[in-house]
């Protein structure tokens, strides 16, 4: 089969149904995928409630549903340490502890990367920053997707003054179709569709992040700010919610979206 260099784009953080909490399989995933023109996708499958077995599974289905068109990366997200593991290969996992199991992957995998750092207040375990490949900087699903989470910048750029080799990442966190976004990776070098092409250049950190046909890494300044403001308002709306089912005051979903998109904007 003839090789075909091409510009090559697509996502990461994404969960298919065998993590607990996603909806759509591989061959669904696939489908809205290369329906939005995108070449790959990282995959992130929880590990929990995940046994040996659907560990191996993960890794055919990737293989079976990827080609010279489209290709799945097998990867697995572990919840308690706040990372992810991408570019998975085969693995005997160690189950005895969350340590093993985070050695287990690590061995077998191409990055180490720090997942949607909000949820770990921005603070991770020295072991693990010196052990990191790459730094979520944008999820889609907690960050939204106006623009790079200034505290998980400063996260990577405080790193990075140790480890300059660490890299930022973009990842879409999908479970569901309405999680899905415009905002993807864009390799810089165009190459073939493989494994270890892709791998190695986000390693690298040759890639742009897109908003559609916008590269957000050339945004000015003030497209930055203003982009920013609107992740401060999109965070106080849901402390908002938050507050207010803590009060008891029972709020109607679609007044809680009207208010999320007037003081959010639109994405």
């Amino acid at each position: 089969m003839k090789s075909i260099r091409r510009a090559i784009k697509g996502v990461a953080h994404v969960h298919s149904s065998r993590s607990f909490d996603g909806s759509y399989d591989y061959s669904q995933l696939r489908t809205l995928f290369v329906g939005a023109g995108l070449h790959f996708a990282c995959m992130t499958e929880h590990i929990e409630n995940l046994t040996q077995a659907d560990i191996d599974a993960i890794r055919q289905e990737c293989h079976h549903h990827s080609d010279q068109d489209f290709l799945f990366i097998p990867g697995i997200e572990m919840d308690c340490f706040t990372i992810y593991f991408l570019g998975l290969d085969s693995v005997s996992v160690d189950f005895k502890d969350n340590l093993s199991i985070y050695n287990s992957l690590r061995e077998s995998s191409g990055l180490c990367v720090l997942s949607h750092p909000i949820k770990a207040n921005y603070s991770y375990p020295d072991w693990i920053l010196r052990d990191c490949d790459a730094v979520e900087i944008m999820n889609g699903k907690h960050d939204g997707t106006f623009y790079f989470r200034p505290q998980s910048e400063r996260l990577l750029g405080t790193i990075r003054r140790s480890r300059p080799e660490v890299v930022p990442i973009v990842g879409m966190d999908f479970h569901s179709p309405e999680q899905f976004s415009r905002v993807h990776m864009r390799l810089i070098r165009e190459g073939e569709l493989t494994l270890e092409f892709v791998l190695g250049e986000l390693k690298a950190g040759r890639v742009t992040f897109r908003q559609g046909d916008r590269s957000l890494d050339q945004l000015s300044a003030v497209a930055r700010g203003a982009r920013r403001a609107r992740i401060h308002a999109m965070d106080l709306a849901h402390a908002i919610n938050r507050r207010l089912r803590h009060l008891g005051v029972s709020v109607p979903k679609p007044v809680r979206r009207a208010i999320a998109r007037v003081m959010e904007g639109s994405q």
